[in-house]
């Protein structure tokens, strides 16, 4: 009986893009929590007088959602037709990490900025994008149903120990 122990599994796909997302998401929870503890006199503030980031760091959060989201379906509708399982889920793995990164990436600068002003209004905007974020976690239902995987190769994802190679 052949070893399966360095061969690509659905399992092990699912077990990597758990963890990545896990990762990805944890550094903006994490860094959130700290400049927020760490805040002296914080407020909620609405008044965008003189301050240019209640103009920017919403545009940049709804920026990040929408563009993530475009290029997560590009990339996606872009597979040629007769792909095989590990490639598509090789180009799903990319263009989940593009989708992630561009939340994180705006989540990070709301707290940053948060952390500058100490308005609770930046804070707020990151939750949002890290709650975002974590939506966006990878599940085997939400692959097949994104990568429309039907007949064989849903048979194939659903064979979680089984190699693609």
């Amino acid at each position: 009986m052949p070893t399966t122990n360095n061969r690509f599994t659905p399992a092990g796909f699912l077990k990597i893009m758990s963890f990545l997302h896990l990762g990805i998401a944890a550094t903006p929870i994490v860094l959130g929590i700290l400049f927020y503890t760490q805040s002296q006199g914080a407020q909620l503030n609405f008044d965008n007088s003189g301050d240019m980031f209640m103009a920017i760091v919403p545009v940049v959060a709804i920026g990040s959602i929408f563009i993530g989201d475009f290029i997560f379906r590009k990339m996606l509708g872009n597979l040629p037709k007769g792909s095989s399982l590990r490639d598509k889920l090789a180009k799903f793995q990319t263009a989940s990490m593009i989708k992630f990164a561009l939340l994180e990436g705006a989540s990070l600068f709301a707290i940053v900025i948060f952390s500058n002003t100490q308005n609770l209004t930046y804070i707020i905007i990151g939750a949002f994008l890290i709650f975002y974020l974590l939506l966006q976690r990878p599940t085997k239902d939400k692959i097949e149903r994104l990568l429309d995987l039907r007949g064989a190769e849903k048979a194939k994802f659903d064979q979680l120990n089984e190699p693609l190679d």
